[in-house]
């Protein structure tokens, strides 16, 4: 299973990986993600990737559920 974020291929990035996320402004964190916010592409910690794929995942939810049901063609 693939290690990207971490051992030799963190230790090759500048400050080892670590920086200010975009998002929450935590200092010091592993910035390791990147992900486009606004039309930008910045790098995010992994708990604002998780907490945009949540987010995301939870309005495709409720577009599905309020998305109108397809007719159904009696022939």
């Amino acid at each position: 299973m693939s290690k990207a974020h971490r051992g030799t291929g963190v230790r090759k990035e500048a400050n080892h990986g670590r920086g200010t996320c975009a998002i929450c402004g935590s200092q010091q964190i592993k910035i390791l993600y990147e992900q486009e916010v606004d039309g930008n592409k910045v790098k995010i910690c992994k708990f604002c990737k998780a907490n945009l794929k949540n987010k995301a995942r939870i309005a495709a939810k409720e577009a599905k559920k309020n998305a109108p049901a397809p007719a159904e063609a009696n022939a």
